[in-house]
C-alpha cells in the first residue's frame, strides 16, 4: 500500500470513530433527557374520599409550595389518557383542602364538570397541579368499588413504597388526620 493510500485509510478510520462517538454521545444525551425531563416535582399528595351521602370528595395536602387545580382522568380502551373533569382554585392552595368533585366549592371552581356516571370497569386518577407546571400533588387511582368502600372521614392515597397498611399498589386508606401527617413525612 502506498503512503497516500495508507494516509487515506487512516483518515477514513478516524472519521468513522469520530462519527460513532458522536452518535453514541447523542444517543446518551437523548436518553438522559427522556429520563430526567418528564416529571414535575411533587409538592404534596392527592387523595379521594366520600361525603356523608357517598359522593366523591377530592382531598389534597400540600406539603410545600402550592397547587392551583386538579384533574380527573381515565385511560380509554386504546390506552390513551382522557380528561374527564377539571377544577381550579381561586387562590393558590397551601396546606389541607377538600372539595366535592361534582359541585366544587370551598374555593374550588368546576372548569370541566364530571360525567354524571362513572364506569365501574374503569380506573380513575385524580391529581393536583400548578398552572406553571412547577409542582404537582401525587396522584391517587381508584375504582368505583374502592370509592364505595370508603367511609366519610377516610381517604385513599398513594402511601409510597413499603408503607405500613398499604396495598400491593402502594395505596392506603387512613383518616384525614393521618393523611395530613403521613403524606408529608417524606417531603
Amino acid at each position: 500500500m502506498s503512503g497516500g493510500a495508507r494516509r487515506c485509510a487512516q483518515r477514513q478510520k478516524g472519521a468513522t470513530v469520530r462519527i460513532r462517538n458522536a452518535v453514541l454521545a447523542g444517543t446518551n444525551l437523548a436518553a438522559l433527557t427522556l429520563l430526567t425531563g418528564c416529571t414535575v416535582p411533587p409538592a404534596g399528595s392527592t387523595g379521594i374520599s366520600v361525603t356523608e351521602d357517598g359522593r366523591p370528595l377530592g382531598v389534597i395536602v400540600v406539603c410545600h409550595d402550592h397547587i392551583d387545580g386538579a384533574t380527573l382522568y381515565t385511560h380509554t380502551d386504546d390506552g390513551k389518557e382522557k380528561t374527564l373533569a377539571r377544577w381550579s382554585h381561586a387562590d393558590p392552595v397551601k396546606g389541607f383542602t377538600t372539595w366535592p368533585l361534582e359541585t366544587g366549592g370551598q374555593g374550588w371552581k368546576v372548569d370541566r364538570a364530571m360525567p354524571t356516571t362513572l364506569d365501574r370497569r374503569r380506573t380513575y386518577t385524580l391529581y393536583g397541579w400548578t398552572s406553571d407546571n412547577s409542582s404537582s400533588a401525587n396522584h391517587v387511582s381508584f375504582t368505583l368499588a374502592q370509592l364505595a368502600g370508603l367511609k366519610p372521614g377516610q381517604v385513599r392515597y398513594d402511601a409510597g413504597d413499603e408503607a405500613d397498611g398499604a396495598d400491593r399498589n402502594r395505596y392506603r386508606t387512613a383518616s384525614f388526620d393521618d393523611f395530613r401527617t403521613e403524606a408529608c413525612e417524606d417531603e
